[in-house]
Parts: C-alpha cells; sequence; structure tokens
C-alpha cells in the first residue's frame, strides 16, 4: 500500500512539473511573438537609421530560425512559421503584420507578474541594484553606429508598451549569438526592474 503511495505521488510530481515547464514554454512563445510585433513596428515605422533597421531584420529572421522549436515545445502549431519568413524575406510587412498578430491572438502574453501597479521604495531599490550590477555597463552609453545596440533601458521603457517591454526583460539581451543570454532574474526583481525603469534616474543620468 505504502510503495502504491509512494509511485502514485511520484506520478503526480511528474506531471506538475511537466505542466509548469509548459507553461514557462508557453510564456516565452508569447513574450517572444511580442517582442517580434515589436521590432516588426519598428521596421515598419522605418525612422531609425539603415544600420539598424539591418540589425532589425537580422534579429528577425533568427527568431524565425528558433520560433518553431519554442512553438513545438509550448504544444502549438508551427504551421504559420513559413509564411512568416517568406514575407520577411519579401518585406512584406502588412502580412508579416497580420500573420503575427494572428499568433498573439492564440498565443496572449501575461505580463501582469512583471508590471507593477506602482512602485514601492523597495522596488526601486532592488531595480537600481540590478541595474548598476547587471545592465548599465552595456545600456547606459550604447554606442551608435552598430546594427543591435544596447538602447538606453530608461529610453526604451518610455518608449514602447509596457508588454512589450517587459517581454524583453524576461527572455534577456536580444543580441546576436555572441551576445544573447536566458535571464536569471524572477518574476519579482523584473518587476522591480520594470518599476526603475519607468520612474527614470532622479537625476537623468545615463541618458544620451
Amino acid at each position: 500500500m505504502r510503495a502504491g503511495l509512494v509511485l502514485a505521488f511520484a506520478v503526480l510530481a511528474a506531471f506538475a512539473t511537466e505542466a509548469v515547464a509548459q507553461d514557462e514554454h508557453r510564456r516565452r512563445l508569447a513574450a517572444e511573438l511580442t517582442i517580434m510585433a515589436g521590432d516588426l513596428r519598428r521596421l515598419e515605422a522605418a525612422t531609425e537609421p539603415p544600420l539598424r533597421l539591418d540589425g532589425l531584420r537580422a534579429r528577425l529572421a533568427g527568431a524565425l530560425a528558433s520560433l518553431p522549436l519554442l512553438m513545438r515545445r509550448a504544444g502549438a502549431d508551427a504551421g504559420a512559421v513559413p509564411a512568416l519568413r517568406d514575407a520577411l524575406g519579401r518585406r512584406d510587412w502588412r502580412s508579416m503584420r497580420a500573420d503575427l498578430r494572428a499568433l498573439q491572438g492564440a498565443h496572449p502574453f501575461d505580463a501582469r507578474a512583471l508590471l507593477p501597479a506602482e512602485a514601492t521604495p523597495a522596488q526601486l531599490r532592488v531595480g537600481e541594484a540590478i541595474h548598476r550590477q547587471a545592465c548599465a555597463g552595456c545600456h547606459d552609453a550604447p554606442p551608435a553606429e552598430t546594427r543591435l545596440p544596447a538602447l538606453n533601458l530608461f529610453e526604451e521603457a518610455k518608449r514602447m508598451p509596457r508588454e512589450e517591454f517587459a517581454a524583453r526583460l524576461l527572455l534577456g539581451v536580444r543580441g546576436d549569438r555572441s551576445t544573447a543570454y536566458r535571464n536569471p532574474f524572477s518574476d519579482l526583481e523584473l518587476a522591480s526592474l520594470v518599476a526603475y525603469y519607468e520612474q527614470g534616474k532622479p537625476d537623468g543620468a545615463g541618458r544620451r
């Protein structure tokens, strides 16, 4: 009897672990789609220097290369990816935007855990500490002449939708293969970062 209970608990634990992993894959997929839509929006606006626009196209191509695997891990159908790749190759932003919106509708990004309703002093202290330790070195003085600059995060927090900014923090550095890494921070820490960036540096330091 006891052996049977142990086995039952082990099976339940395995299913629970798998469910948590599946939910995380789904969240990462939804965040990736949100970021892709943001990059596409910047491409369509075409208000940035040609070098950065080229970087955005390259980053979208990289995201599409890994999207099928991310979708399979999330239990989603990757059948829409070839059409997205084709649209990117033809620079058909209208078609690409429509296809991405359809995917976002099927996989919405829930950013509520990362978006503080009101910044608290404790959150701002944590956010500042993380920024100084992990972010400031690259983001406070981004180089101008590069395809994928580490843009000023205080400015980025003000110029893009909150959900998109949260998605970018969740998935970590949005660079190329030499710079990209997974985000090491918890949701509480990321919420503190969002609060800190949305408030902005009191003295305006670190701005271009």
